[in-house]
């Protein structure tokens, strides 16, 4: 079943595969765009008994010093990695 826990660590996979190599620390880091990312996960999540795809989409963001991260239209997001001077993830 889909959970809080499964979604961040989802996300923390997402980022760690495609959202960190993707990242632009002159536009995403100084908060002039979103990086939207389509992602495999390492598993699907079961839905009403069936598995639906582990290929999700997911969004991330500056905030303030910080790079936060969700599933596309789920919730206000977790921290994933923070930024240095220059907009990059530490």
């Amino acid at each position: 079943m889909s959970s809080p826990n499964y979604a961040s660590a989802a996300i923390h996979e997402a980022w760690e595969k495609v959202g960190k190599p993707r990242w632009d620390g002159r536009t995403h880091g100084r908060g002039l765009g979103l990086l939207i990312v389509d992602a495999l996960t390492a598993q699907g999540t079961l839905i009403l008994g069936r598995l639906k795809s582990p290929h999700r989409t997911f969004e991330f963001w500056r905030d303030q010093n910080k790079i936060r991260g969700r599933l596309i239209g789920v919730g206000n997001g977790v921290v994933v990695a923070k930024l240095n001077v220059d907009g990059l993830p530490e």
